[in-house]
């Protein structure tokens, strides 16, 4: 059962993930930008979808926030809409759009109050503002990994990574994992629902075990720890 009370293992300042949003977003752009045909049109590691798919999804997704359509985001249904629409585009398109809607979004984000970005989010999201936003960076994050992937490019280890993680160990606590205290190469200690055993190794396996990317047995745990598997994605 869900335990919405529980406190956040680490709620990143505003402007941090302001600014990691808008790094993100541009490294995504660019990293449309190189991609070839071949790539474009590449099975990734999110079921049915090629890289296309994953791009597409993301453009979409910010042009939806960028006009305030946030009703329903992350739903099964909407991504596949929002990868649906843009699955005929080509890479410099997609990153057009992309890089647009960063923009807006950026602007509309820094609209709100800082009363706003602590109090519920609008369009129905279970929970703050400021966690709906933290998804904009995981997602940025987390999807660029999924092309780097099956790209043969390096993944990247940088903020996004921890924003990442971040956002997954509140989810899980949400969901009623744990307790847990992260302790993963390179990061700050994690305390999930008040803190228990300790989970330590590479935090971008962790990430990658919390989002069904990898079998988490692979890394000691087993596969509760999966923020999709609550909703059954």
């Amino acid at each position: 059962m869900r335990n919405r009370r529980v406190e956040p293992p680490l709620v990143l300042p505003r402007q941090v993930v302001m600014d990691g949003i808008a790094h993100y977003c541009k490294d995504f752009v660019e990293l449309l930008q190189s991609l070839e045909t071949a790539e474009w049109c590449a099975p990734s590691r999110c079921e049915g979808w090629e890289v296309r798919d994953v791009a597409g999804h993301v453009a979409g997704l910010f042009a939806d926030v960028a006009v305030g359509r946030m009703a329903g985001q992350g739903l099964p249904e909407v991504t596949a809409r929002q990868a649906a629409e843009r699955r005929d585009r080509t890479p410099a398109e997609v990153a057009k759009e992309l890089r647009k809607a960063g923009r807006l979004c950026g602007s509309v984000l820094d609209s709100f109050t800082d009363e706003a970005w602590l109090a519920r989010a609008p369009g129905g999201f279970p929970g703050p503002l400021r966690r709906a936003v933290l998804v904009l960076w995981y997602e940025l994050y987390v999807h660029g990994d999924d092309i780097r992937s099956v790209t043969g490019r390096e993944p990247d280890r940088g903020s996004g990574l921890r924003a990442g993680v971040v956002h997954v160990a509140e989810t899980l606590g949400l969901w009623g994992w744990g307790p847990a205290t992260l302790r993963l190469d390179g990061m700050e200690e994690l305390r999930i629902r008040g803190g228990g055993d300790p989970v330590t190794g590479d935090p971008r396996d962790f990430l990658l075990a919390a989002t069904g990317r990898l079998d988490a047995t692979r890394i000691g745990l087993d596969d509760r720890v999966n923020i999709y598997r609550e909703v059954g994605t």
